[in-house]
């Protein structure tokens, strides 16, 4: 539709619901952040973070942008043009608590945030066995809408053990450590646990005397007695893993010849691990203790969710904290860090205690001179790409192919979220940590969007919210309007609805001209961006 493009660059300037189903009442996180000298503490170290950096940080977000940023961290989509509405016109001064509080609540928060947690788990590891990873995703979901902390989480995970269902906690010791790949289910461990990159030990010491060799295998010898394979029962092929009785880690002698291991024994130590076998515990289980009693464990957990919600690490990246003689790390890690100890490692009071910060309520907009050390001091918000589940939902949203009346149409749509999951993840395979100097969009990106299947139905004019809009609203004005609250969650600027009704007034205000409007809004780069 070459009239689209027209269209994306008038838009490139731009900087119906589908209520969520809550989830039954449960306890709330346990600590609010309303308590103003909890905030007070928080937003200090965040100031003398920002004085430290010599910067000065922008104004605070707008309702607009506020909402519509932590829809899309907390819940994964941007919001519906009536939840827009309603924060809109809440003239509560706790209404962003209130918010947060509510988005923390739903069914869509556990969705979203165990893809969040399974693919920083999985990665790309298993791509094989897709199986795997919903089943990961499904017990994900189940343990964050029971508000499981991340200890628990993760101690689950780390012990399982015997023949074990898809549906649960197997995933991460089947996906990195099946045919006895010890050394990648070791790497992975320090990785995503301890925030530690180990994986230049395998080979020799560290080149920046982080690690050592000899460091990586006494990890590595915590899983030396365990085998994680796929057996056969009752004729379906399941996931087993077992500890034997014996079994010992050795060093290897020739970096050149993978999986060699013929070198001396090393028996199962770590430094950043302070944890004792208890009698007849296998050493799977005195590593997990040893991992979620190690300060390291706190502050990872901290680092990745600030990087998820704010697009960098407090220590970037988040899964590089240092070496493990140099235990400093900034104030603002390190309080987080203690805080979410004394919380239970209680993953929504962690989120909600960032979304409130006065870091994370900082606008996207500012002078172009300075933006990137505010960005690096998060004195301004970073304008991120959409992960490929945050976008695939957002177009659900905007379109709203999701209120579609018909069964047919439901369960067509539904059956094809994995294909269409799977189509947008290769299109937008970018590092979810991705620096902010090329978030703007690409050609791929709008041509998977501009033919995508999805998207197509989602604009014609015969289904869906733009049917919805132009049987509701006579008016151009108000027809762009509410295209612009759809889209992106606010009414269009006076300049701009100018310039499209005259865009529309040259097309007679035809359907097809709505629908290469709705187009080049879905293309540009204020909806394929967190901002």
């Amino acid at each position: 539709m070459p009239m689209a493009w027209t269209l994306a660059g008038v838009l490139a300037g731009c900087s119906g619901s589908d209520a969520s189903t809550q989830r039954p009442a449960i306890d709330p996180p346990s600590a609010s952040v309303e308590d103003p000298a909890a905030l007070d503490a928080l937003d200090a170290t965040i100031a003398a973070h920002w004085q430290q950096a010599g910067v000065t940080p922008t104004e605070a977000a707008d309702d607009a942008e506020y909402l519509r940023r932590v829809s899309l961290d907390l819940i994964g989509r941007i919001p519906t043009a009536d939840e827009v509405e309603r924060f809109m016109a809440d003239n509560r001064p706790s209404k962003r608590a209130a918010l947060v509080d509510d988005l923390l609540a739903r069914d869509e928060f556990a969705d979203h945030w165990a893809d969040v947690l399974a693919e920083t788990l999985l990665g790309g590891a298993v791509q094989d066995r897709p199986r795997l990873r919903e089943g990961l995703h499904a017990w994900l979901q189940t343990q964050l809408h029971d508000g499981r902390g991340w200890d628990d989480i993760t101690t689950q995970m780390l012990t399982v053990e015997g023949e074990v269902q898809l549906e649960g906690p197997a995933a991460f010791m089947v996906v990195h450590g099946r045919k006895n790949q010890v050394e990648a289910l070791t790497g992975q461990t320090a990785r995503v646990f301890l925030g530690l990159q180990l994986q230049c030990a395998q080979c020799h010491d560290d080149p920046d005397d982080r690690f050592t060799q000899a460091q990586f295998y006494g990890l590595a010898a915590y899983y030396a007695r365990t085998r994680s394979r796929f057996a056969k029962v009752d004729g379906v092929r399941v996931p087993r893993i077992v500890d034997k009785p014996r079994g010992e880690m050795r060093m290897p002698t020739d970096e050149d010849a993978p999986g060699d291991r013929s070198g001396p024994r090393v028996a199962p130590a770590f430094p950043a691990l302070a944890a004792v076998a208890d009698k007849d515990e296998s050493r799977r289980r005195t590593l997990a203790r040893g991992i979620v009693g190690s300060p390291l464990f706190a502050k990872a957990a901290v680092n990745h969710a600030w990087a998820r919600m704010i697009g960098r690490g407090i220590v970037e990246p988040w899964d590089d904290l240092g070496g493990l003689e140099n235990a400093d790390h900034p104030a603002l890690l390190e309080q987080l860090a203690a805080e979410l100890r004394d919380h239970d490692h209680d993953l929504r009071w962690l989120l909600h205690r960032i979304a409130l910060s006065s870091a994370y309520q900082r606008s996207s907009r500012g002078p172009d001179d300075g933006a990137v050390a505010r960005e690096h001091a998060f004195a301004q918000a970073a304008v991120r790409p959409m992960t490929s589940p945050q976008l695939l939902r957002s177009l659900l949203v905007a379109t709203g192919l999701d209120d579609v009346q018909g069964r047919a149409f439901r369960r067509e749509v539904q059956t094809r979220r994995n294909h269409l999951r799977k189509e947008y993840e290769l299109v937008f395979d970018d590092d979810e940590m991705a620096s902010t100097d090329s978030m703007s969009g690409n050609v791929p990106q709008a041509l998977l969007l501009l033919n995508g299947e999805l998207t197509n139905q989602g604009v014609a004019a015969s289904r869906g919210a733009l049917t919805q809009i132009l049987e509701r609203h006579a008016e151009p004005d108000a027809r762009i309007d509410a295209l612009f609250l759809r889209i992106y969650g606010r009414p269009a600027s006076d300049p701009r609805r100018t310039e499209l009704v005259a865009f529309l007034d040259a097309r007679d205000h035809a359907p097809a001209a709505y629908e290469d409007l709705m187009h080049a809004m879905l293309v540009s780069s204020e909806f394929l961006t967190v901002h």
